[in-house]
C-alpha cells in the first residue's frame, strides 16, 4: 500500500496537469474562433473584451486546478465571470468587486435587449454593448463548459463536436464562407488535445508518433484545401446560402431593422420605378403609429379603420392621380414599396392586402421577389396658405396620434425634456404647419450632424424616449432618431404626428421611352415623420439633413413649385378594403429555382 501511494499521487498529479494543459488548448481554438465571427459583429474592440473574459475565467480555473481545487472550479468560475462582466458592462452596480442583484439585472435587461437586436436585426449587427456582453458572456460560459468535459474526462468527440459547433454559427447566420485559418488552428488544438489523451507510453510509442503526426496534418491540409479546389461546391454554397436581401422580415417592426440595414456594406439596387407624379416620390412600406416610450411600433389595421387618401381631402385642395410602375430587382420583403397614399395596385403576383392604417400594402402567402407593378396613387398638393388655415382642432379619431407615453421616472423626465426643447423651438408658431416646419427645420440645421455610428458608438441608437433625450443633447444621430425626435417633439405639442419607413425617391438613371428611370438601392432606407391636417391628411416631413429634401410648400408671392418630395397621407373611399386581394393570380416560383442543390451544399 504505502509503496502505491506515490504512484497514485503521480497519477493524480498528471490528471491535473492534463486537465488544465487540455483547458488551455481549447481556449487557444475558441480565440481562433471567435475571429471567425466578424461576420456577425461590426468591429473588433469586442473580440478583444471577449477574449480577455475568456482568459480571465480560464486563469482561474487554472490556478484552481494547481492548488488542488479542481472539484470547485466550476461554481468559482462562474462567480469570477459574473464579477468580471459586471465591472466591465455594470461597474456602478457592484460594491467593490462584488456583484449585486443590481448587477444581475443589468445584465439581465442587456441580455433582453441584445435579444430584440439578434432576432430583429440582419448580420453583421453593430457591436453594442448588449450584444457585446451577449458573446462575452456566452464564451466565457463555453470556456467553463469545456473545463468540465476535459475534467470529467468525457469523450474528447464531445469537446470537439462543441467546437465545430461555435466554428459553423457565423456561416449558419450570414451565409457567407467560413474562416480557413480559424478552422485549422482550432481543429489542430483539439488533434493535439486528442493525441494527449490517447497517447501510450512503451516502446511503440515512437513507432506511432509519425503516423499520427501524418494523419493529423493531412486531414488539416485535405480539410482547408477541399473547398478551395471544389468551385462547384463553393458555387452551391454562395447561391443556397446568400439569398436575396431581406430587408423587413415576416411580423418584424421595421424600425428595430432600419438602422442595422444602413449600416450595410455593399448597396444593392432593391428597385427601379418611372412615375408621372410631379416629382419622384418617396415609397412607403409601412407606418408606425403607437409610441409606448420604448419603441414605435406598426400600426394595427384596426376594425372599422378607413381608407386612407381621397376620403380626407377637402374640395379646394389640388388632388391629382398618378400611376408609377415599379420593377423589384434584389428586395425579399412581405412589405411591398408603394407612394402615399396609393389607391390602387394591379400587376402583383400572389396574395397582397391592404392595411388601411398607412395605406401600405402586405403580402398575404408570397413576397416582393420579381415584382412588376404599378400604382395608382393621389398627388396632394395643398398650399402653405391652406395648410396654415386648418382647424387645429384634432378630430376624436386622429387623437391617438397624440399621445406619449412614459411608464418610468427616466421616460417622464425625458418627455420634460423633449417637451422643453419642442416649446423652444416652435412653440412661438401660430399654427400647425409654421410649428412642424420650424421642428424640420430645427433638426435639419447646421446643430445636427447625419451620423449612422454615433449613436452605436456613444451607446444611444434605438427611438425610446431616453434615447431621444440624449440624441437631442449630442445632436448626431440617423433618420431614425429624427422622424422620432420630430413625431414626439410633434405630439408634444398637440399636433397629431406618426412615422413612415420605406425607401427615399432615388436617383434618377436612363431614360425609358423618354421618360426618366429611377434607382433605388438598399441604402436608400430611410424613415420620415409624417403630421397630421385636418381637410388635407397626413403630409411628409423630413427633417433629416442630407437626406432628401425637407418638406415646404407653395407661399402666395412665392413662384415655387408646389410641392418638393411630399407625399400626403388622406382617405379614399376608392381604395380596396383590408380583406381585398390586389390581384388573385398564383404566387411567382422563380424565386425557388435551383433550391434543388442546396442538399449538396450542406455535404
Amino acid at each position: 500500500m504505502l509503496r502505491g501511494e506515490p504512484e497514485a499521487v503521480l497519477a493524480t498529479d498528471q490528471r491535473t496537469r492534463s486537465s488544465w494543459t487540455d483547458l488551455c488548448l481549447v481556449v487557444v481554438a475558441l480565440i481562433a474562433l471567435l475571429v471567425g465571427y466578424r461576420e456577425v459583429i461590426e468591429g473588433t474592440d469586442w473580440i478583444v473584451t471577449t477574449s480577455l473574459v475568456m482568459l480571465i475565467v480560464a486563469a482561474t480555473i487554472v490556478v484552481l486546478h494547481l492548488i488542488g481545487l479542481a472539484k470547485l472550479s466550476t461554481p468559482i468560475a462562474v462567480l469570477v465571470e459574473l464579477v468580471v462582466l459586471g465591472w466591465v458592462f455594470a461597474p456602478s452596480t457592484l460594491i467593490a468587486v462584488v456583484p449585486t442583484p443590481s448587477t444581475v439585472d443589468r445584465l439581465l435587461s442587456l441580455a433582453g435587449s441584445a435579444g430584440d437586436v439578434i432576432v430583429n436585426e440582419q448580420a453583421p449587427v453593430a457591436a453594442a454593448q448588449p450584444v457585446v456582453l451577449t458573446i462575452a458572456a456566452s464564451f466565457g460560459a463555453l470556456v467553463i463548459l469545456s473545463d468540465l468535459l476535459v475534467r470529467l474526462s468525457w469523450p474528447l468527440v464531445t469537446v470537439g463536436g462543441l467546437l465545430l459547433a461555435v466554428f459553423v454559427m457565423p456561416s449558419l447566420i450570414t451565409g457567407s464562407d467560413a474562416s480557413w485559418w480559424s478552422f485549422a488552428v482550432a481543429a489542430a488544438a483539439w488533434l493535439i488535445l486528442l493525441r494527449s489523451r490517447t497517447a501510450v507510453d512503451g516502446p511503440s510509442r515512437r513507432a506511432r508518433q509519425a503516423p499520427a503526426v501524418l494523419v493529423g496534418v493531412g486531414g488539416l491540409l485535405v480539410a482547408g484545401l477541399f473547398p478551395v479546389v471544389t468551385p462547384d461546391i463553393s458555387g452551391v454554397a454562395a447561391s443556397w446560402g446568400r439569398p436575396p436581401p431581406q430587408v423587413f422580415g415576416r411580423g418584424i417592426n421595421p424600425m428595430l431593422e432600419l438602422g442595422s440595414n444602413l449600416r450595410r456594406n455593399n448597396p444593392v439596387t432593391v428597385l427601379t420605378y418611372t412615375t408621372e407624379l410631379s416629382s419622384p416620390p418617396y415609397l412607403k412600406v409601412a407606418t408606425l403609429t403607437d409610441f409606448d416610450g420604448k419603441t414605435w411600433k406598426p400600426a394595427q389595421n384596426l376594425s372599422g379603420a378607413q381608407s386612407e387618401g381621397r376620403f380626407f381631402t377637402d374640395d379646394d385642395i389640388s388632388v391629382e392621380r398618378a400611376q408609377t410602375d415599379i420593377r423589384i430587382d434584389q428586395l425579399r420583403s412581405e412589405l411591398l414599396p408603394v407612394p402615399y397614399p396609393a389607391t390602387d395596385v394591379t400587376g402583383l403576383e400572389g396574395g397582397f392586402r391592404w392595411e388601411r392604417t398607412g395605406q401600405t400594402v402586405v403580402s398575404r402567402d408570397s413576397d416582393t421577389r420579381g415584382q412588376n407593378y404599378t400604382v395608382t396613387s393621389l398627388d396632394v398638393q395643398p398650399t402653405a396658405e391652406q395648410l396654415r388655415d386648418r382647424d387645429p382642432q384634432v378630430p376624436f379619431a386622429i387623437s391617438r396620434y397624440t399621445e406619449l407615453n412614459g411608464t418610468t421616472p427616466g421616460e417622464t423626465e425625458a418627455i420634460d425634456e423633449i417637451s422643453a426643447i419642442a416649446r423652444d423651438v416652435a412653440g412661438g408658431e401660430s399654427n400647425t404647419y409654421d410649428r412642424a416646419k420650424a421642428l424640420q427645420d430645427y433638426l435639419r440645421s447646421s446643430e445636427f450632424e447625419y451620423s449612422e455610428q454615433a449613436p452605436v458608438r456613444d451607446d444611444y441608437d434605438g427611438n425610446g424616449l431616453e434615447v431621444l433625450s440624449e440624441f437631442l443633447r449630442v445632436k448626431a444621430g440617423y433618420c431614425v432618431h429624427f422622424s422620432s425626435a420630430m413625431a414626439v417633439m410633434a405630439r408634444s405639442l398637440g399636433i397629431p404626428a406618426r412615422i413612415a419607413v420605406g425607401y427615399t425617391s432615388g436617383s434618377r438613371g436612363a431614360f425609358l421611352d423618354g421618360e426618366p428611370q429611377y434607382q433605388v438601392r438598399s441604402d436608400n432606407l430611410h424613415a420620415w415623420t409624417e403630421v397630421w391636417f385636418n381637410g388635407v391628411g397626413w403630409v411628409q416631413f423630413d427633417p433629416t439633413p442630407t437626406i432628401g429634401e425637407p418638406t415646404a410648400f407653395a407661399e402666395p408671392v412665392s413662384a415655387d413649385d408646389t410641392t418638393t418630395d411630399t407625399d400626403t397621407s388622406t382617405g379614399t373611399n376608392e381604395a380596396p378594403t383590408e380583406n381585398d386581394s390586389a390581384v388573385d393570380s398564383p404566387a411567382p416560383t422563380s424565386a425557388t429555382e435551383g433550391d434543388s442543390t442546396a442538399g449538396r451544399s450542406v455535404v
